[in-house]
């Protein structure tokens, strides 16, 4: 987190990366602070043997914790395990607000993994979930008492850095201007699909992705670029702005459904532009609904050519699917809607701490 906060500090990256701390502050009342990720590397070596990621942060969170109300793990249990562990046996008591992006368990996990879940939601005092789906399939799937837990669950929309919409979106380039198809992304991402989508069309496609995420397809069409050089989203960001429409093709298996693409549906608002994306009901955002673009089919290669080609040749559905991406960037996906909500988040959470320990 330290490195994304120096990152927003140089105006390298946006203020999503840091999970709405500059919004939270700038609200005022709250103060957000970056608690640096590792000091002893030897002690997460340690920690790995045992499965316990971040073990280095987690032992120092441990003995400073006098020095701060709440834990704030956007990222939930990855780097809270051992911390949760003393906190299932009251040998930790300070409140955690965490953030969740991925399903707890599949439709047909035992009753044993069930209860362990169940467990670790109830040393959260609050649980944000990035989208009304994934917690609405957590609900359902753990079997939870909407009443009961109705205090601890809520959802926000974790969006772009409210700034970008006058630096980028509502300066987006006319469709005329616009060159290629672009992708980019690293995690569950289908770009075999995508690829054999664009054999024999007339439009170009620029794939960004790490050296880990490369296409396994070796015979790639002239038509189609793949580079894994560019490691750093502002230089993503002059590609951007001249491509057509940003590309979300996505495979997963349905047990490990959650919000991903969420990161490039981001870029989407950011850049004002139109989308295809692999249907996924757990996303952030359903873009068909928003007027943002298309959905299509898993490994559907016929329902990305019928998509690209309606993006590329018809100028007004182009502008139209623009324009939504910016409403929505503008009233309800935005660093601004989400710092608020942990704002309200974060001081529900500490009124409520402080008078547990007055009774």
């Amino acid at each position: 987190m330290e490195k994304a906060y120096d990152l927003w500090k140089k105006g390298i990256s946006g203020s999503q990366h840091v999970w709405g701390k500059i919004e939270i502050e700038q609200k005022g009342g709250v103060e957000v602070i970056v608690f640096p990720h590792e000091r002893h590397r030897w002690i997460n070596k340690v920690g790995k043997l045992f499965g316990i990621s971040h073990l280095d942060q987690q032992i120092r969170l441990l003995l400073e914790r006098d020095n701060f109300d709440i834990i704030y793990a956007p990222y939930s249990k990855a780097n809270l395990k051992f911390l949760l562990f003393l906190k299932v046996f009251g040998l930790f008591r300070k409140p955690m607000v965490v953030t969740l992006h991925q399903p707890f368990l599949t439709r047909n996990s035992n009753p044993l993994k069930r209860y362990i879940s169940r467990l670790i939601l109830k040393q959260y005092e609050a649980s944000v979930f990035l989208s009304q789906p994934l917690m609405e399939r957590t609900i359902k799937r753990l079997n939870l008492d909407l009443q009961e837990w109705r205090d601890r669950f809520s959802v926000s929309q974790w969006g772009p850095d409210i700034v970008y919409l006058e630096k980028y979106c509502k300066n987006r380039l006319p469709f005329e201007e616009c060159e290629y198809f672009m992708s980019a992304g690293h995690t569950d991402r289908d770009f075999e699909t995508l690829i054999d989508a664009f054999r024999g069309l007339p439009y170009q496609l620029k794939i960004f992705c790490t050296p880990t995420s490369i296409p396994s397809t070796t015979d790639i069409p002239p038509n189609v670029e793949v580079d894994w050089s560019v490691t750093l989203s502002k230089d993503l960001i002059p590609f951007y702005q001249k491509s057509i429409a940003i590309l979300i093709p996505l495979k997963f298996p349905d047990h490990k459904e959650g919000c991903q693409g969420m990161t490039s549906v981001q870029d989407v608002l950011t850049f004002g532009k139109p989308t295809i994306v692999t249907k996924n009901q757990c996303l952030n955002v359903q873009v068909e609904e928003e007027g943002m673009g298309y959905s299509v089919g898993m490994y559907d290669v016929e329902q990305w050519r019928e998509k690209l080609e309606i993006l590329a040749s018809e100028k007004e559905k182009w502008n139209s699917c623009s324009e939504n991406s910016e409403r929505v960037f503008a009233t309800k996906i935005n660093s601004k809607v989400f710092g608020d909500h942990m704002w309200e988040v974060f001081r529900k959470v500490y009124k409520g701490n402080v008078i547990r320990k007055k009774q």
